[in-house]
């Protein structure tokens, strides 16, 4: 996760620097986005996991250990909020953020994935086919008489893919939070569908969704409102 990071602000800066963007701004955003973002990721994974009673008497027991998890969407919403107050502080503009940063989260959240392979967590269904995973390890959790689908690795690629698309998309400025809700529609279409592939337990099960699938079909009709929002509006100028 940590090498995704540091990439990612390589990229970032990399390509924001392009358009008169200076460092201490990027470390100022870099900084709100990933404070919060794991503050966001960290709720996220305890309301996944544990009732809320349980949430709320560890809070004021002061026992802290039910945040020890990480959720990438609890992640991405809170790092969102955090580049928000970020560009308000700097003062940079919001496309320029958007086409320095967006196109490379999906680099890091890929080679985040290969930590969830290597450390046996977000692991697929039970699957023993081609390219299966086996964890001898028992000190992952799972079994070591079955194979897992490889489902960490599926997303890691299908997220190199989404990079790819994303920064030759970017090559020319677009409106206002366009790419952002671009990206969230394509993510927010692939995790509801891998998230049928996976075997582990704790991910907030309800009335037969994830909480992953929930938040991707919330974020899939607010991207697609943008974006016809976005059409209404282009067509009114045109008229």
């Amino acid at each position: 996760m940590v090498l995704g990071i540091v990439l990612v602000f390589i990229l970032a800066f990399r390509r924001a620097k392009k358009y008169g963007v200076s460092i201490d701004d990027m470390l100022i955003i870099a900084a709100f986005s990933l404070l919060i973002g794991l503050i966001g990721a960290s709720l996220l994974y305890a309301f996944a996991s544990y009732p809320i009673s349980a949430i709320i008497e560890s809070i004021f027991a002061g026992k802290f250990e039910i945040f020890g998890g990480i959720v990438y969407y609890g992640g991405l919403i809170g790092g969102i909020i955090g580049s928000i107050v970020g560009l308000k502080v700097t003062k940079v503009k919001t496309q320029i953020a958007e086409m320095a940063i967006i196109p490379f989260l999906p680099i890091g959240h890929a080679i985040g994935r290969v930590g969830c392979v290597m450390a046996g967590c977000c692991n697929g269904m039970e699957y023993n086919g081609i390219l299966a995973i086996y964890y001898p390890d028992t000190i992952t959790g799972l079994s070591a008489e079955h194979g897992y689908f490889p489902v960490q690795f599926l997303e890691a690629v299908l997220n190199v893919i989404i990079a790819v698309f994303l920064i030759i998309h970017t090559k020319k400025e677009k409106p206002k939070y366009s790419i952002l809700f671009l990206y969230l529609l394509i993510y927010a279409i692939i995790r509801f569908s891998l998230e049928f592939l996976r075997g582990d337990k704790i991910r907030g099960i309800y009335f037969g969704l994830s909480t992953s699938q929930w938040i991707s079909i919330l974020l899939f009709i607010i991207s697609v409102v943008y974006f016809c929002v976005l059409y209404y509006k282009s067509r009114k100028l045109k008229e």
